[in-house]
């Protein structure tokens, strides 16, 4: 990976990942996933990493918040410098690293960046922040910067202001703040064993009687995030890594009952392919746009037909297909905590843009589906525009369709991420 800037070290390698995702538009996963094979670095100093890029990118409007109140210019800082102390001033925040250490990280960074020039302005900044840690940045000192109850749960919640409205005017208050809590908390881990194999059997076995997750279904689990149990040991290629909020969503559509074929148009790296065949449901066919994402699918599960194509002109002929697996794209405004550089690269033009292209797909997909198939519909956001509201048009525009099956993840789950799910069958 081509380095953005020359800091040195494990928050060098940070401070790049964070500028790729923000200024690049690069996936953040992605960016980290290369940084960290280039760089080489132990395990300690991986889990620095990625501590840091995830912690920023969640709370990052919540330090600039805190930042703010000791810059008389913050906006005629450039934004590396700015970036820089925000970095700084979260691990001084919400990390257990000596506040000298951060404050001298911070200190050298900045005159790096700014040839010598903003080194003191760093140091007494970062100083106050340290101070500020000592007393508690809490509830209150941020109401007290905040003239507007948006522009405070924006702040403190480090979310921006045209989600928080979006979400206070579509779920009400006190449901919009547990959604805002989770999308600063670290997401679940998520794992699903192939209990074909013996010792992964046997693995599950054990963690069932442990106790010890989130959530599981006996061959997926959820644990609280960087939790590895011990059973896993050894087991390599017989588990993965899978959002359990993904597999609930689908889980609750019940795809056993589904007619075939199953159709799963919008396929992916193949997870949700993964799921039926574990199920035994076949035969089962798999689409997506990107031939790469289809790659493993292809190699690992061979009895899929896995091919390229999209949903939005689906090559399948009319009324053949039992079962249209629809987990569209969309705003993915329900896993911020998994994918908090979302939520600065997403805008309000760009839900719009999204609900016209989830009703070209449900609609191209009806026509695929034979009288008494199904039609299942995924998204991962938390937007009435693309979830109710997108299937509620959707009735109206087919008198053929019968609604079966409406579910969202639970606003108090501790999973961290919130899907939506619908079932429709062809009359």
């Amino acid at each position: 990976m081509k380095k953005t800037n020359s800091l040195p070290g494990p928050r060098g390698v940070a401070y790049e990942c964070v500028t790729r995702a923000l200024d690049g538009g690069a996936d953040a996963q992605a960016v980290l996933d290369s940084a960290l094979t280039a760089a080489k670095l132990d395990g300690r100093d991986r889990g620095f990493v990625t501590e840091i890029l995830y912690g920023y990118l969640r709370m990052r409007l919540r330090l600039q918040a805190v930042l703010n109140c000791f810059l008389s210019r913050p906006d005629g800082l450039p934004a590396p410098i700015l970036r820089v102390l925000g970095m700084a001033a979260y691990e001084i925040l919400h990390m257990d690293v000596p506040a000298y250490a951060s404050v001298d990280w911070g200190v050298d960074s900045a005159k790096r960046l700014s040839h010598g020039k903003l080194g003191g302005l760093a140091n007494a900044v970062l100083r106050k922040v340290a101070r500020l840690a000592e007393d508690g940045a809490d509830e209150d000192f941020f109401r007290r910067h905040c003239e507007t109850e948006i522009e405070f749960l924006s702040a403190y919640y480090s979310c921006p202001e045209w989600i928080v409205e979006l979400w206070v005017d579509s779920y009400g208050r006190d449901r919009a703040e547990q959604y805002l809590e989770a999308q600063i908390c670290p997401p679940a881990a998520g794992f699903v064993l192939d209990t074909d194999n013996s010792k992964a059997k046997a693995a599950a076995e054990q963690l069932l009687e442990e106790e010890d997750y989130i959530a599981s279904d006996g061959q997926a689990f959820a644990f609280y995030s960087g939790y590895w149990p011990q059973a896993f040991k050894d087991l390599k290629e017989s588990v993965i890594r899978q959002s359990y909020a993904a597999r609930e969503a689908l889980s609750v559509l019940e795809p056993s009952e589904w007619p075939t074929p199953v159709w799963d148009g919008c396929s992916g790296r193949g997870g949700k392919s993964r799921f039926l065949h574990s199920k035994k449901i076949s035969p089962i066919i798999a689409s997506d746009p990107h031939a790469r994402r289809l790659a493993a699918l292809k190699r690992e599960v061979p009895s899929v037909a896995a091919f390229r194509a999209s949903a939005i002109n689906p090559p399948l002929a009319k009324e053949s297909i039992g079962t249209a697996l629809l987990d569209v794209p969309c705003s993915g405004l329900g896993v911020l905590s998994r994918r908090p550089d979302t939520k600065f690269k997403r805008t309000p033009e760009d839900v719009d843009s999204l609900v016209h292209l989830q009703s070209r797909i449900l609609d191209n997909a009806w026509e695929t589906i034979r009288r008494g198939g199904r039609l299942a519909y995924i998204t991962c956001t938390l937007n009435p525009d693309e979830n109710e509201g997108q299937i509620g048009a959707f009735l109206k525009r087919h008198k053929d369709a019968l609604p079966l099956k409406e579910w969202t993840t639970p606003p108090d789950s501790e999973l961290h991420e919130f899907f939506y799910s619908a079932l429709i069958e062809k009359k």
